[in-house]
């Protein structure tokens, strides 16, 4: 009967422990990941129609390697990277309002100075490490897509 009990003791316990377990820190939200770094632009093609994509990240290597940071105050800033146009490496060069959609998989980022009032990017990927973006819109009855990819 004493094995018995013991056996019922030890078995509660360890059932008691499993539940009181965690497996770990919870995962990052994507305003987490979008605002803990800053970004730096890798890529940016723009495909139009059936067309094969077009290259268009900056010429200058001033622009490639300026900086994108997302605050957790709904402003982007882009900064001069290590290589600056002008002024020093620290110099603004722009500032938008950005947000997310409810669900998160929609990124709208101000864009006065683009001709459009906003743009919102279709958040194909986003880790600690690197984040692709997706915008889609009508040009001349073409669709033409936009694929931008950044690393922090």
């Amino acid at each position: 009967m004493k094995k018995l009990t013991l056996l019922a003791i030890l078995a509660t316990a360890t059932l008691v422990a499993c539940d009181t377990e965690t497996e770990g820190p919870a995962p990052n939200t994507k305003t987490q990941l979008l605002t803990a770094d800053p970004w730096r632009m890798t890529s940016w093609t723009s495909t139009t129609g059936s067309g094969s994509p077009v290259d268009q990240m900056p010429a200058q290597a001033c622009q490639r390697d300026d900086r994108y940071s997302f605050g957790t105050n709904g402003v982007m800033t882009r900064t001069e990277g290590p290589l600056p146009c002008s002024g020093n490496s620290q110099t603004v060069v722009l500032t938008a309002p950005w947000n997310f959609n409810s669900g998160q998989t929609i990124l709208t980022i101000g864009a006065a100075n683009m001709g459009a009032s906003t743009i919102p990017y279709e958040v194909v990927r986003l880790t600690a490490d690197e984040m692709q973006l997706r915008y889609s819109r009508s040009v001349n009855m073409q669709t033409v897509v936009d694929n931008v990819n950044y690393v922090n």
